[in-house]
């Protein structure tokens, strides 16, 4: 069963339900854009970044366990000050893994693009952030071309794009940004939840471009998934939409074979 949307599905951005969903978008890119590709003298790989940070989304039992230091038996009086005892509490850190993909030329193995779905952690996550602004600022230095594509509306936008020039945009839910080394112009597509999400172009050398259909990504994302199954349509999504938004998705989801 398809989506109910016509372009991103809101649903899809639940921080438990996301990392499932930025693999699939991953892989799924990478499946598509192989076969044309190869045929041109390029390969797509599939790398990873990992390190450990604080989770995000509630990963937590109901119950947190603290340690507190039992008092000792009575002592006779002395003069040196005994400090307090704290409360202890475990401290928890999570292994992020985020895949991205990179385009490589297959004379040479050069590096020519490379490919990021972002995730809350290069948004909202400090040390996240930071890796991923490392990444930027890696791609720009080595002349890589980098497509950045942003389909969370939580959180600020960290795309290479100037700040200013992101207020002069008409308005739009996600954004993908295409760093062009060499460009003359900033190459980026805003994109509306009720919109279809884009055909975009993905740079390689010089003039030479391929095609990445990312409504045919999330659509391949969501057949091959557990979605239909596993969103509730029944509650507001998370983070929830704007009033006209939700009157508009509450018409979609009141569709025939939807239900409420």
């Amino acid at each position: 069963m398809p989506s109910p949307f016509p372009g991103m599905d809101p649903y899809l951005e639940h921080p438990e339900v996301w990392p499932g969903v930025h693999a699939r978008l991953v892989s799924e890119s990478a499946a598509l854009l192989q076969p044309r590709l190869r045929a041109r003298g390029y390969y797509v790989d599939i790398g990873e970044r990992i390190w450990l940070a604080q989770p995000q989304r509630p990963i937590y039992p109901d119950l947190t366990v603290a340690r507190q230091a039992r008092p000792g038996p009575p002592r006779e009086p002395v003069a040196v000050a005994e400090p307090d005892e704290p409360v202890r509490i475990a401290r928890v850190e999570v292994q992020v893994r985020e895949p991205y993909l990179v385009i490589h030329r297959v004379e040479g193995a050069e590096v020519v693009t490379g490919i990021e779905v972002l995730s809350p952690t290069n948004k909202l996550d400090r040390q996240g952030r930071a890796l991923y602004e490392q990444k930027q600022a890696e791609t720009r230095e080595a002349g890589v071309h980098l497509v950045e594509i942003d389909l969370l509306r939580d959180g600020p936008r960290v795309v290479e794009f100037p700040d200013v020039l992101l207020e002069e945009l008409p308005p739009h839910d996600y954004l993908v940004n295409v760093a062009r080394r060499g460009g003359e112009d900033y190459e980026i597509y805003p994109v509306r939840i009720r919109d279809r999400l884009p055909r975009i172009r993905v740079p390689l050398k010089t003039g030479d471009d391929e095609v990445l259909d990312l409504q045919a990504v999330l659509d391949r994302a969501y057949d091959l998934g557990p979605y239909p199954e596993r969103l509730d349509y029944t509650r507001p999504p998370r983070p929830p939409l704007a009033d006209d938004d939700a009157s508009w998705a509450a018409e979609l989801l009141r569709a025939p074979g939807r239900g409420s």
